[in-house]
């Protein structure tokens, strides 16, 4: 995957006062892409680890983002044909 070299890996603190949707915005899109982007099972390990990581370093529990993750794959799943073609 492809990262700006001014890439920090940096996201709204999971302790600041920010609302939580706010806070997981970043984290649901980097999600998103590991799972619609044609990568291999290797490249999506590895991003997986790097959103880890980031998730660690802004200070999320991992319960959060593995419940998001599981969210957004169900979420896929339901998806009809005739959605995924009009994308």
């Amino acid at each position: 995957m492809y990262r700006k070299p001014t890439y920090a890996g940096i996201a709204i603190q999971f302790l600041s006062n920010h609302p939580h949707d706010h806070k997981l915005t970043a984290f649901t899109y980097y999600i998103n892409r590991m799972l619609t982007l044609p990568i291999t099972k290797q490249a999506e390990t590895q991003e997986w680890n790097r959103i880890l990581t980031m998730v660690q370093n802004n200070g999320f529990p991992k319960h959060i983002i593995y419940n998001l993750r599981k969210k957004l794959i169900s979420k896929q799943k339901r998806k009809t044909p005739q959605q995924i073609n009009h994308k």
